[in-house]
């Protein structure tokens, strides 16, 4: 008998082979339609965006997998948006190349193919963005010839005009002489190398840039200048100084006793539940760069941010795409010098608003989200406190001291959920309420005013989240005040502070130790319409979004962390 007689013999014999062979028959034609479907429905799979950030007409590289070998009918889609079919560059397996249309968005990156999704990534248009930009080969550095004036106020419009300024402003900046610990009014001989050692550039958070070419400058006199010099800086190389007046007659400040803090804060991410792949992003916002806080300095990101600043924040995004994964922790530290600030102001020199900078009185002058300045109890009020006065340094006094007399500051912080506008009637609130309250009042009688937001740090070398505020004074610049502390709230002091009325020394001044993180409300978009989003109220920054989470999102927890200080010196 041949061997396939044999095996015919043995099958029909033993039933139960039979029925075992065919089990395995089956099984592995089951296992093969399986990796033969596995691999035609391969789920696509970003890995990078290079560049992460662009421009309209940009080509953007999107590397991964599983992106299919023909674009066919599948598709790219940035912001909640799909590109149309003249975007695409070229499409393979592996890399996808585009060119961004003159409408894209920030937002997050999707692969589409046929019914699949990638997972999501982030792009953010460079107009929104402010990002290093290569510096452009200079023949010559640039070059100041003359200024329109010789003799300015703060607030006034300065022309700079020269050549080798560059086209655009990009990363450029015009500085200006800052006395910082008085090393310029207590010199026996003023240098041009003193001047340029203590200089700060022009706030683009004031908006004091009006227009940049390559031969023409238009820049308004920022908040700090003093007499001193100009220079343009265009990254790679600054201009000689060119001397400058600015004007005190009206008021002027000083800047002294500083301190350097080392600062750290973090957030947790936690207890994810997701129906596929979860994405979420964290706004991590930074200390304000000012002229009372120059130079702040990202030392350590942990993990690394996918963006390193974004609308004064850290972006960090994490995806998940099973639930109870182990909890993410983001850390991030800083080290900023912070100065004392003293004000010198003449009420009768300071005029009013005429020549003021539009775009600066819009953002502060009108009602937020933040500063109900239009509620009619807050109008009330503020005309029953200002009555008659026209002086806008005397007006801010009136309410200022009215706040003091009237109201009661709590010793520890109202719930998130609390209305600031609660403090009219029950005649008492945190620093919160008094900081919102005040700037509303201050709005409502015509003077420019922002809430500022930071922490406070106490000679225990504790922070607390703190709250205070600035009104803008013509020919001056902005004035700090700490409503809270000047109606008598508890903290623990420094020594060399130097206050002995906290009342009057907290209307026109400001200690070293308030660390500024926002100043007015940061009124931020999403990356994506549908996303879920989430504010933290009440908290050292205000600003609109602090966490976003996409659809496929079901739930997870989050905590973070108020500001530590690591050291001072």
């Amino acid at each position: 008998m041949n061997s396939s007689g044999s095996i015919s013999y043995f099958l029909r014999k033993y039933p139960v082979v039979r029925v075992f062979l065919s089990v395995v028959i089956i099984f592995l034609i089951l296992l093969s339609v399986f990796l033969v479907n596995k691999k035609t429905k391969a789920v696509p799979q970003i890995i990078s965006i290079v560049p992460p950030v662009g421009s309209p007409g940009d080509i953007v590289s999107i590397f991964g997998e599983n992106f299919g070998t023909e674009r066919d009918m599948n598709y790219v889609e940035i912001a909640g948006s799909k590109l149309t079919a003249s975007s695409y560059v070229s499409w393979t397996n592996s890399c996808i190349k585009v060119e961004l249309p003159a409408n894209v968005q920030n937002g997050l990156v999707f692969v589409g193919v046929k019914d699949m999704r990638s997972n999501p990534a982030l792009f953010a248009n460079e107009v929104d963005i402010p990002v290093p930009v290569p510096p452009v080969q200079q023949v010559t550095k640039p070059v100041i010839s003359f200024l329109s004036e010789d003799k300015v106020n703060v607030g006034d419009v300065l022309v700079i005009s020269g050549n080798n300024f560059g086209d655009s402003k990009n990363q450029s900046k015009v500085l200006f002489t800052v006395d910082y610990n008085k090393n310029i009014s207590s010199a026996e001989f003023k240098t041009a190398k003193l001047y340029s050692e203590n200089m700060i550039g022009a706030n683009e958070d004031d908006f004091d840039y009006l227009s940049w070419s390559n031969t023409e400058i238009k820049v308004i006199v920022p908040d700090g200048a003093c007499t001193g010099a100009v220079v343009v800086d265009t990254g790679k190389e600054k201009s000689e100084p060119k001397e400058l007046t600015v004007n005190s007659a009206a008021g002027y400040k000083t800047f002294d006793n500083k301190k350097i803090y080392l600062i750290e804060y973090s957030a947790d991410i936690d207890d994810v539940v997701t129906n596929d792949v979860s994405t979420i992003t964290l706004r991590c916002p930074i200390p304000l760069t000012m002229v009372s806080q120059p130079n702040v300095e990202i030392t350590e990101g942990s993990p690394q941010p996918i963006i390193q600043n974004y609308q004064n924040n850290l972006i960090h995004q994490i995806s998940k795409n099973r639930n109870n994964t182990p909890k993410t922790v983001f850390t991030q530290t800083f080290v900023l010098p912070v100065y004392e600030v003293r004000t010198k102001i003449n009420a009768d020199k300071i005029g009013n608003y005429t020549n003021t900078n539009k775009n600066l009185l819009a953002k502060s002058t009108q009602p937020d989200e933040l500063v109900p300045s239009d509620n009619e109890s807050i109008i009330l009020l503020s005309n029953q406190i200002v009555g008659k006065e026209k002086n806008v340094l005397r007006k801010a006094k009136l309410l200022y001291n009215y706040l003091c007399e009237n109201f009661e500051i709590t010793d520890t912080n109202t719930k998130n959920e609390a209305n600031p506008l609660e403090m009219i009637d029950k005649k008492k609130g945190d620093a919160y309420d008094f900081a919102v309250i005040y700037t509303a009042l201050l709005r409502a009688a015509g003077i420019p005013a922002l809430t500022d937001a930071g922490v406070l740090v106490g000679a225990d070398m504790m922070t607390q989240p703190h709250w205070w505020c600035e009104f803008y004074i013509p020919k001056v610049g902005w004035i700090p005040c700490d409503p809270a502390l000047g109606c008598g709230m508890e903290y623990k002091k420094w020594a060399d502070s130097g206050v002995e009325n906290e009342r009057d020394f907290y209307f026109g001044n400001m200690d070293s130790h308030h660390i500024t993180f926002s100043r007015g409300w940061s009124q931020l978009k999403p990356f994506a319409a549908e996303n879920k989003i989430v504010q933290q109220p009440r908290s050292f920054a205000l600003q609109s979004i602090w966490e976003e989470a996409n659809e496929s999102t079901a739930k997870y927890s989050s905590y973070w962390g108020n500001p530590i200080v690591k050291g001072v010196y």
